[in-house]
């Protein structure tokens, strides 16, 4: 082929393969905290899902269209490798969820987390999950104190009970139970920049339970990114600089976010198990397709973890729960 010929088919290349890796892999450009890239590469199942399709329309759009054919069919190799890349990602960080764990071993710690948006699912749904999942700690963004309290005495009390709101809002309240097994913990210790309710309580004695964070970062919306970037690097920054720590919540953030790109020595329990590609938000769309914006991590030092799951959408709610059962290690 002489010089002519090929350059058409490259130039049309270069272009489809520039917008293919802000897409599939974004950090290449430092652009994964950035908005628009950090929303696409959150829905890395539904771009897997759009790449293949697009793949065979440039595909068939070559074979079709005579004169257009090189830089069609080099356009459609591009979209296919980004997406054979992608799908790749999401086949490692794995789909398949663990179920819950029937018995109640010794030693564990069950952290539950469920965004109820706005109470959108009652105490009566929190109050069935924690019973059903056997939670020793649960986090539940988007909460108020009241649904918190009857959540916590509809599955049969023997919680301490914490909230902090920010304002009249309850996207910026977030509750916390605590079992009363673990031990007694101090008052919350809130995210001093964050908006959305987060916060910390810790063991009033060394011989109780583990520090815990409650987390709900700021969503990544295009005034406030900078915020979301705040709030996710002060959650990973909680389990990273507490020995033992469990930090658990709505991210609003993804593996591929900056913030949990690097979470040594804690680790993050969907990973472990392999099910950190399975969506928890939106709860309407299918796993496979959704974000998976929730998570449990855990100091790796002291956390084994025996299993993760994502459950059943609970009625009310955009937001799958999820259940980390940890153990200590050793």
């Amino acid at each position: 082929m002489s010089p002519r010929r090929w350059a058409w088919p490259a130039a049309s290349a270069a272009p489809a393969a520039l917008l293919a890796v802000v897409v599939v892999w974004p950090q290449a450009f430092g652009l994964s905290g950035v908005y628009g890239p950090a929303q696409v590469v959150a829905l890395r199942g539904l771009t897997v899902a759009g790449g293949a399709v697009a793949a065979v329309v440039a595909a068939a759009l070559a074979l079709a269209i005579r004169r257009a054919r090189r830089p069609l069919a080099a356009v459609a190799v591009v979209i296919a490798a980004a997406t054979v890349f992608s799908a790749g990602l999401v086949v490692s960080r794995g789909l398949s969820p663990d179920a819950v764990p029937a018995a109640h071993t010794p030693g564990e710690v069950r952290v539950l987390a469920f965004n109820t948006l706005y109470d959108g699912a009652g105490p009566h749904v929190v109050a069935d999950l924690v019973t059903a999942t056997g939670a020793d700690v649960v986090v539940l963004p988007e909460t108020s104190a009241a649904t918190t309290r009857q959540a916590a005495d509809l599955a049969g009390g023997g919680f301490q009970i914490f909230h902090h709101q920010v304002n009249a809002g309850i996207t910026s309240a977030t509750g916390l139970l605590v079992a009363s097994s673990l031990g007694t913990y101090g008052e919350p210790e809130p995210d001093p920049s964050g908006g959305l309710g987060s916060f910390t309580v810790r063991p009033v004695a060394a011989s109780d339970g583990p520090p815990i964070t409650a987390v709900h970062a700021w969503p990544p919306t295009g005034g406030a990114m900078a915020r979301w970037r705040d709030d996710t690097v002060w959650a990973v920054r909680r389990c990273k600089g507490m020995e033992g720590a469990i930090v658990a919540g709505d991210f609003n953030a993804t593996l591929d976010h900056p913030a949990l790109r690097s979470l040594a020595p804690c680790a993050d329990a969907a990973a472990v198990r392999d099910a950190a590609a399975s969506g928890t938000w939106p709860a309407g769309w299918p796993s496979w397709a959704g974000a998976p914006i929730d998570h449990v991590l855990a100091d790796a030092r002291a956390w084994d973890v025996v299993s993760f799951s994502v459950l059943d959408a609970a009625g009310g709610s955009d937001h799958r729960p999820v259940l980390a059962v940890l153990r200590p290690a050793g």
